[in-house]
């Protein structure tokens, strides 16, 4: 397999995963802020979706679903560019995407690509992640996303910002490993059904395939994500939690598998939903580009991409 144009695809990769990730966090926000509320358990009550959606648009009205959506806008874009840029890059030095491979070849490659991808993204993601998620519970009377990050620093010092980032790897990186295979292996079987020849942009497959490995993913970790959400907002809930493993056992010891399972649902549909416009908007970018031009012709590239 071999790339004409490096600098072009890069780019075409880079933009593309820019606007995925900016299409993605602003359509699914709202749904964002409630698992975050779930997750948080601020009243060690039981809420449902519902009761807490209500909740929330009676004390903060319709935009209030939206606070800490700017945070998020300064992080998702760079963020999901280089995600997507790197996993395509990992991919293609790994051979991942290569047709003479054998399926467990192609899918332990895909799965180790979105590791690498996730260690380079996550370091630009999680702080931008922790004030979007202290801006979504609201706990403190911040004026904005500026100065929420101005009070963190202040008060918690600057690692606060950072005080998840290893929860966060924990939880991307098997997340990532099982994502992205399953993302190719759908794909690959929903273009099979289409005619042979027929290799136009066709957004069900992307938002199907995205859609299976979202949900699939975000249900395996969704422990680790009410562990990345107990100890990003620790400072505002005023529990204090310790490290990944000791957050994972206090859960398990005064919640069990209720605590283990809080948000799974909203998570799920949100992480089917946002995946599934994730890659429909990023592989139309790339067909839009024509990124296909700068693969050779025997390449097992995405169907956009012929």
């Amino acid at each position: 397999m071999s790339f004409k144009g490096d600098f072009r695809i890069s780019s075409i990769h880079l933009f593309a995963g820019a606007l995925a990730g900016a299409a993605e966090h602003v359509g699914m926000f709202p749904v964002d802020t409630i698992k975050t509320h779930l997750q948080a358990n601020l009243n060690n009550t039981e809420k449902t979706i519902l009761s807490t959606a209500k909740q929330l648009y009676t004390k903060r009205g319709f935009l209030g679903l939206f606070r800490g959506l700017s945070a998020v806008a300064l992080g998702a874009g760079p963020a999901h560019a280089i995600y997507f840029a790197s996993y395509e890059f990992f991919k293609y030095q790994t051979g991942g995407g290569e047709s003479h491979r054998t399926q467990f070849y192609q899918t332990t490659a895909q799965g180790l690509s979105g590791i690498c991808s996730t260690l380079l993204s996550e370091a630009i993601h999680t702080p931008m992640d922790t004030i979007k998620q202290k801006r979504q519970l609201g706990l403190k009377n911040y004026s904005g996303t500026l100065d929420c990050i101005i009070t963190v620093i202040r008060t918690e010092g600057s690692r606060a910002l950072y005080a998840s980032y290893t929860t966060s790897l924990m939880m991307t990186i098997p997340f990532s490993f099982f994502y992205f295979p399953t993302y190719e292996i759908l794909r690959k079987f929903l273009k099979s059904a289409k005619k042979e020849h027929d290799h136009r942009y066709d957004p069900k497959i992307h938002i199907l395939a995205g859609g299976g490995a979202g949900a699939l993913a975000a249900g395996i970790t969704n422990p680790l994500d009410v562990s990345k959400t107990r100890l990003q907002t620790q400072g505002d809930v005023g529990k204090t939690y310790s490290g990944v493993a000791g957050t994972l056992a206090k859960l398990w010891k005064e919640e069990g598998i209720r605590g283990y399972s809080r948000g799974i649902v909203p998570r799920m549909v949100f992480f089917s939903t946002s995946a599934g416009i994730a890659w429909a908007t990023y592989e139309y970018v790339k067909y839009l580009f024509g990124a296909e031009k700068y693969f050779s012709q025997d390449d097992d590239v995405h169907p956009c991409c012929h």
